[in-house]
């Protein structure tokens, strides 16, 4: 499955052409490097977000067809961010 699919697919991107545009802009990032939007993903994975100043750290459990449900989601990928990050995010949050 592309990466821009399966990002989008775990709602990890509101839409399929946000979630290319993020692969191309290189907010994200598959096992810490660079990739174009039609690279290959598999079960393992690290996916990387980088959203505003702090970077989501992703593992994929399962691949998937099409997109989920919110709820479903933790099913298919397991959050691995450091708190640290979380913290970053949450302080970036507070100061808008």
């Amino acid at each position: 499955m592309r990466i821009d699919k399966y990002v989008w697919c775990v709602r990890l991107a509101k839409t399929r052409s946000l979630a290319t545009k993020l692969v191309a802009g290189n907010k994200v990032k598959l096992n810490g490097l660079e990739c174009k939007p039609a690279k290959e993903v598999s079960i393992g994975d690290l996916i990387s977000v980088q959203k505003n100043n702090a970077t989501f750290s992703f593992r994929i459990v399962t691949l998937i067809e099409k997109r989920l449900s919110a709820k479903l989601i933790g099913d298919y990928i397991v959050d691995e961010t450091s708190a640290e990050e979380i913290e970053k995010y949450k302080t970036y949050q507070a100061a808008q």
